[in-house]
């Protein structure tokens, strides 16, 4: 097939719609052109650009005609039209106003939500806790970026207070063990680049600069096992009007005070952008007390039975994936939802006419799928059609990036002492074994101390190193990205260890399917920076 025309067109792909030059000078700031049929909306509220696509679905005009509509009514002025001076507050407040109205009656009032999800929010979330940027990072619809602990050095004097704890008589341990951290952290920082720089001196094909930077990331990830998981982090967040005031909801219905806390905040900062679409973000009863009473049923059912090991104290003490659940005939239904997208016949009956296959016939369907894909290439959609269930065991500093791939569904256990820690090997080759040992047997006894009373603070006096527990459920095209991108050389080594294990479980009960996984298997002594 030859190549489309490229640039489109204007046959096809430019409008035959005709606008006065007056109307095109009022279109000129709020649209990047006026003719073609795709187009950027810019220099608008939030709310209005989501009331303009909504009119989509109930007027038979173009977003350009009911933008200048508008614009005509006066309910939006921001061009150098304007007579009256006024400041952009008083410019926009019609257009506001009439968003108002627009998403009370739809969105809230016939329960149009999807209406909400063409108002964005960029929000920057600073001197957040590493345990409280996982409750705001558990929303699926939403973009993250997160400070790294690979190409950062964490600031010492910047963690969370705990004000929970002020007046008990947990504070006083509660700071010490956080600032022990905290201090060792800062100390060894320098002191481990320098003992990476002897060891691993630069090749020929290095820059020293790109030296410098792979030697402190190195560095970085081996003490980032120390850090507390009080340690504030900083986020930014781009997230729909939708999803926002989900997210907003959970935290307000939080158990955590700074969950709360930061939820407020959210809501009374983003209401600065779309306040109607947030209306009804608030605490939520059937939320926080469902909680509540499903934990005091796990207590009763399950941690309270003495031949039952709820915590896995009885298992190997390292960092491991297990395959919970998996399509046993993934092979065939793989096929079979390949196959589907290119015949009109039903399910079943193609599910019939796979099942009647050979091995070499399957193969050869799945091989012709995925054999040609490039680099950048994502494999099709069809793989989304097979799942697995894997129950994680893993270091927090490792379940931190893990846990951004939210293309999956997540269950995660609280941070605790239960499954022990984890030591990088460099910690003992650098001579610092005696030390951490004493920072994270601390953090343990402080944990035990606190998690009677305050089960939910007690977190954040244990380090990283700490293992949790957390249940995905994935499909395969998300394993696909998951395994290539947190196996490769540039990946911390605790995440690269349950990439690559994930894929070799999926390689032991699949291996057709495994056979256009990208993953690397090697072991680097220095990561790419």
């Amino acid at each position: 097939m030859a190549a489309q025309e490229y640039p489109p067109s204007k046959k096809v792909f430019f409008m035959t719609e005709l606008f006065t030059p007056e109307e095109l000078a009022a279109l000129a700031p709020y649209v990047s052109n006026t003719e073609r049929s795709a187009f950027v909306v810019q220099n608008l509220p939030e709310e209005v650009v989501a009331v303009l696509f909504a009119y989509y679905s109930r007027s038979r005009e173009s977003l350009r005609r009911n933008l200048l509509k508008l614009l005509v009514d006066r309910d939006l002025d921001m061009t150098s039209r304007v007579v009256v001076e006024a400041s952009d507050d008083e410019k926009l407040a019609n257009a506001r106003e009439k968003a108002r109205q627009f998403h009370e009656k739809w969105v809230v009032g016939y329960g149009h939500a999807s209406v909400a999800e063409h108002a964005i929010a960029h929000i920057a979330i600073e001197d957040v806790s590493i345990i409280a940027s996982k409750i705001i990072e558990d929303n699926r619809l939403a973009s993250y970026t997160e400070k790294s602990t690979r190409y950062v050095v964490f600031d010492p004097e910047k963690y969370y207070q705990a004000p929970e704890l002020e007046g008990t008589e947990f504070a006083q341990l509660y700071h010490q063990t956080v600032s022990a951290m905290m201090q060792a952290y800062a100390e060894l920082t320098p002191l481990a680049i320098d003992e990476i720089k002897k060891r691993l001196p630069k090749t020929e094909t290095q820059t020293q600069a790109g030296y410098n930077t792979a030697c402190k990331a190195k560095a970085c990830d081996v003490l980032r096992y120390i850090l507390p998981a009080a340690t504030f982090t900083n986020i930014g967040l781009t997230i729909n009007g939708r999803a926002l005031e989900h997210l907003i909801t959970k935290m307000l219905s939080h158990p955590l005070q700074e969950a709360r806390a930061f939820g407020a905040l959210i809501k009374q900062e983003a209401e600065a952008v779309i306040p109607t679409l947030l209306k009804y973000a608030n605490y939520n009863e059937f939320m926080n007390a469902t909680n509540q009473e499903m934990r005091r049923i796990a207590d009763e059912l399950l941690n309270s039975q003495a031949s039952f090991d709820a915590t896995g104290k009885n298992e190997a003490k390292q960092n491991g994936v297990t395959l919970v659940q998996y399509d046993r005939d993934a092979d065939d239904k793989l096929v079979a939802a390949i196959l589907y997208e290119y015949t009109q016949a039903n399910a079943l009956a193609v599910a019939a006419r796979v099942r009647q296959m050979t091995a070499a016939e399957k193969e050869r369907v799945i091989d012709e799928y995925l054999q040609r894909r490039g680099q950048w290439d994502a494999p099709l959609r069809a793989l989304e059609h097979i799942y697995y269930t894997f129950d994680i065991l893993v270091d927090y500093g490792a379940f931190r990036d893990i846990q951004r791939h939210r293309m999956a569904t997540q269950t995660n256990q609280l941070l605790s002492n239960a499954h022990g820690y984890e030591t990088p090997p460099e910690i003992v080759e650098y001579g610092y074994d005696n030390r951490y040992t004493e920072l994270l047997e601390r953090g343990s006894e402080a944990y035990d101390k606190l998690a009677g009373e305050f089960p939910y603070v007690a977190q954040y006096v244990l380090p990283l190193a700490y293992r949790k527990r957390a249940l995905f459920t994935w499909n395969l095209r998300s394993l696909h990205h998951f395994i290539s991108l947190r196996s490769a050389r540039q990946g911390h080594s605790a995440y690269r260890d349950i990439a690559q294990k994930i894929y070799h479980e999926i390689a032991r009960v699949h291996p057709l399917l495994a056979k256009y996984i990208r993953v690397d298997l090697q072991e680097y002594a220095l990561a790419r920076a």
